[in-house]
């Protein structure tokens, strides 16, 4: 028996417009590609961030990859499987994704420039134009339930930083 083709999430079209325009949007999740976001081996090159929300005092993800630049958008998370709770991806600048390619649901979050969430898209599934929005400077691709789990809200202030080194022990 053969599996029925998803349609796409019936969604506003102008979701669609920033992609289809290139007004600022970003392929967050599509590459012709396809490949798997690279994983550094050597720690020290580990580029993954920590997100906290500061207007909860939580720590919304642990390990938040950062895709700044043309390729690392348009790769964005296309060829993983999953995302494990306390994982996530910024991309920056982004005002637009999509889940078209994926094989799992994630939680959108938008942020302004000042990193206050300006829109939030819970449980996207695969296969969608998922979202917009104008005031977005960057979006948080998160596991689905994170939203709801981290009670994300519109207004919400985050911080990105790095996480801290552990702290060395002095030698004796």
């Amino acid at each position: 028996m053969s599996e029925k083709p998803r349609r796409p999430c019936r969604q506003h079209v102008i979701a669609l417009m920033p992609l289809l325009l290139g007004l600022g949007g970003c392929a967050a999740s599509g590459s012709a590609a396809g490949q798997p976001s690279p994983t550094p081996s050597d720690p020290k090159q580990d580029t993954a961030m920590v997100c906290r929300n500061l207007t909860k005092g939580n720590v919304i993800a642990s390990r938040l990859d950062v895709a700044d630049t043309f390729d690392t958008r348009r790769r964005g998370l296309l060829g993983r499987t999953s995302l494990q709770p306390g994982e996530g991806m910024r991309l920056i600048p982004c005002r637009s994704v999509h889940t078209m390619g994926m094989k799992f649901a994630i939680d959108i979050v938008f942020l302004d420039k000042d990193l206050r969430v300006a829109a939030v898209r819970p449980n996207v599934e695969p296969g969608c134009w998922a979202a917009s929005c104008l005031k977005a400077h960057s979006t948080l691709e998160l596991p689905a339930g994170t939203i709801a789990a981290k009670r994300i809200e519109v207004g919400d202030t985050l911080q990105v930083a790095r996480p801290a080194a552990p702290e060395e022990k002095p030698a004796k």
